[in-house]
């Protein structure tokens, strides 16, 4: 008996000395986190996370599938064995993970555990529109830009048409500002031999960005907003064939190299690098991507951010759609196999208070960032190169990344040299008046029947486009062209909004693929 009363005292004491987390704290929450990144370590030691962390009570371990394979990703959810919270690309409808099981409805989570982004959406009710369902269900939490200033619509403008300034300067000509400036400005680069090298090799405009030309004609190369308002899906439109004459006229005319056409990332960068390319469509880190090397076979090259062209009545017009929503990709969805979705609720929410928001982007204040006048400015300590090559400001927050947010995205300005500033003002200085609505929602099976129907068009359309451009197919058959797309299903998307098919445009845009090849 006095054995028992001995062992049960020795288990209290023990509970009591070292049973106990950290002072009679309880102990915190573990959640997994999958995400893309090549570096998971670093996400693990990030301190901006660490804080969140201690505020929250919650433990986050992240993790990413190895190469960032797209096919892990996919294995992984097949088999069932889910992390707590992924983040990953919106390629699958969130609605659709929700009816397949993968992920929960967040909506009454958000509202009962989720108070900071709950004020974000009562405050401004059009960001809640952008992610919500047709039926008024969440099922993600996004990273969200204001959009209140030029520096945030420049986060959304990372990519845009780009022509050599030296070229330029040599034959006294400016930047093109129209479609016929950019016509006279290729033909020089064509004729007058701007690379010096006394032949007629110069490519005037190479690669994939044709689609960047057709807002200058009125229309984007997937639905939009015509300047009349009609929704229509731009190849359909007379102002399509406009665009694609002018294209098969500067192919027929050799202004365009045949890049332009087959979309080879390789060629394209040797063609730029060596000094034969004019101009093409880049991200704004061109300047740090291409130029050095440009530079060491002609230290005179120079590169400047040309404007998107001005349609007839001065306007000019983005076919960036990230320039005309609030929500960045990937999102942030919460797994059916979290076993505890109100703690990873609470850490996820905090991310859109201003601290939090504050802390996965600029980090901690006073070590990299401090408030003068108001504005957030990096420290000198920030900026600076950790051993392992990374900005020290990285070790506490990396602000390019897709966390749950609201703000925050500017610190990234903060980090760029003077030119890729300027060409992402110069980018953001558009409207966004021709690109269709992101807000505009569909319920799963009409997304499904739309997506279905895209697919198909997508591929279809590309066809015919290379066709009309290369003038294997004349623009005569351009009616023909149109009818087989109404026959295809695509009218049903235009007009004036028809209620059961508003989300047609969420399959292709004028980004399209191939605009980012030139991330190092």
């Amino acid at each position: 008996m006095k054995r028992r009363a001995l062992a049960a005292l020795l288990v209290l004491t023990l509970l009591v000395l070292g049973g106990c987390a950290g002072d009679g704290q309880e102990a915190r929450v573990q959640i997994s986190w999958y995400l893309l990144t090549e570096d998971v370590a670093l996400y693990n030691s990030l301190k901006g996370i660490a804080r969140i962390e201690d505020a929250t009570g919650v433990d986050v371990v992240f993790q990413s599938p190895p190469d960032n394979s797209e096919d892990a990703y996919k294995m992984m959810v097949a088999s069932g064995k889910l992390p707590d919270v992924i983040m990953w690309d919106y390629s699958a409808s969130t609605d659709r993970m929700f009816e397949e099981g993968t992920i929960i409805d967040l909506t009454d989570l958000i509202a009962q555990y989720a108070p900071n982004l709950t004020r974000l959406y009562e405050e401004r009710p059009e960001l809640r529109r952008e992610v919500e369902t047709a039926d008024g269900r969440l099922f993600y939490f996004p990273s969200i830009n204001p959009l209140l200033t030029v520096e945030d619509v420049c986060r959304r403008s990372y990519s845009g048409l780009i022509i050599r300034q030296d070229w330029l300067d040599k034959l006294g000509l400016p930047v093109p500002q129209t479609i016929d400036d950019w016509y006279e400005v290729l033909c020089a680069f064509r004729n007058r031999d701007p690379n010096g090298n006394d032949y007629m090799d110069e490519i005037p405009f190479d690669g994939w960005g044709l689609p960047y030309f057709a807002p200058a004609f009125g229309v984007l190369n997937t639905f939009c907003i015509k300047p009349d308002g009609t929704v229509a899906f731009g190849p359909m439109e007379q102002e399509y064939k406009a665009y694609l004459e002018t294209m098969h006229k500067w192919y027929t005319e050799g202004l365009l190299g045949s890049n332009c056409l087959i979309h080879s990332d390789a060629w394209k960068t040797e063609n730029i690098v060596n000094g034969l390319t004019g101009a093409f469509c880049g991200l704004d880190n061109a300047w740090r991507y291409y130029l050095p090397r440009m530079q060491e076979n002609d230290a005179g090259a120079a590169l400047v951010a040309a404007p998107w062209p001005q349609n007839g009545q001065g306007v000019r017009y983005t076919p960036r759609g990230e320039a005309a929503t609030h929500m960045a990709l990937p999102v942030t969805v919460i797994t059916s196999a979290c076993k505890d979705p109100v703690s990873a609720v609470r850490f996820i929410d905090y991310m859109y208070s201003e601290e939090g928001s504050a802390l996965v982007t600029w980090g901690i204040e006073g070590e990299t960032y401090e408030v003068v006048d108001g504005r957030k400015q990096l420290t000198d300590y920030a900026l600076t190169v950790a051993e392992d090559g990374y900005l020290t400001l990285h070790h506490y927050a990396i602000g390019h990344t897709s966390f749950p947010k609201y703000d925050g995205e500017n610190v990234v300005l903060a980090t760029y040299p003077e030119d890729q500033l300027v060409a992402e003002e110069t980018w953001a200085d558009a409207s966004t008046a021709l690109i269709y609505p992101r807000a505009i929602t569909l319920s799963a099976e009409d997304k499904a029947f739309c997506d279905s129907v895209m697919e198909d068009v997508s591929t279809y359309l590309t066809e015919m486009e290379l066709k009309f451009i290369s003038g294997e197919e004349p623009l005569s058959s351009f009616d023909t062209f149109v009818a087989q797309l109404e026959r295809m299903g695509v009218g049903e998307g235009t007009g004036d909004l028809p209620a059961g098919l508003r989300g047609l445009p969420g399959a292709m845009s004028a980004e399209g693929s191939g605009q980012d090849e030139e991330h190092p």
